[in-house]
């Protein structure tokens, strides 16, 4: 009797650990102003038209840095670095602020125009420019 609960036990964990994990949203965006730590930061996403980059912390908020011109090749990139105006990694990544990335010709930067919170409307104008993009290039 006591074997025959172990295996349940045991093929009940396993059912639990080789589940998929239940992907959940994303919380909706903080009403106090955004504030992107270079130290917090856990991954990141180009955007079409390579005028933006979504920057993903990891308290899993959202942040969409807008560029002053066109970054080119950002989505050729593993890798990026940030310079910032501020001391430290704990401060807030900020307009004037630079996105490095290292091309084979040499270190490029994309000077942040503005940072803000990515939004469920930014997300759906993303996919739609993708979209048009992909229509274009047919």
């Amino acid at each position: 009797m006591e074997d025959r609960m172990t295996r349940s036990l045991l093929a009940a964990a396993f059912l639990l650990v080789s589940a998929p994990a239940i992907a959940q949203p994303a919380p909706p965006p903080p009403s106090e102003p955004p504030c992107l730590r270079q130290r917090n930061i856990y991954d990141f996403k180009t955007v079409p038209g390579n005028r933006s980059l979504i920057v993903t912390d990891l308290a899993r908020r959202r942040y969409r840095l807008n560029f002053i011109g066109v970054c080119y090749n950002l989505q050729h990139h593993l890798t990026l670095g940030f310079r910032t105006r501020g001391v430290g990694t704990l401060s807030c990544v900020e307009k004037g602020d630079s996105v490095l990335q290292n091309d084979v010709v040499g270190p490029n930067s994309c000077i942040i125009q503005s940072v803000e919170y990515q939004t469920p409307a930014l997300d759906k104008a993303d996919i739609e420019a993708a979209a048009a993009l992909k229509a274009k290039n047919k």
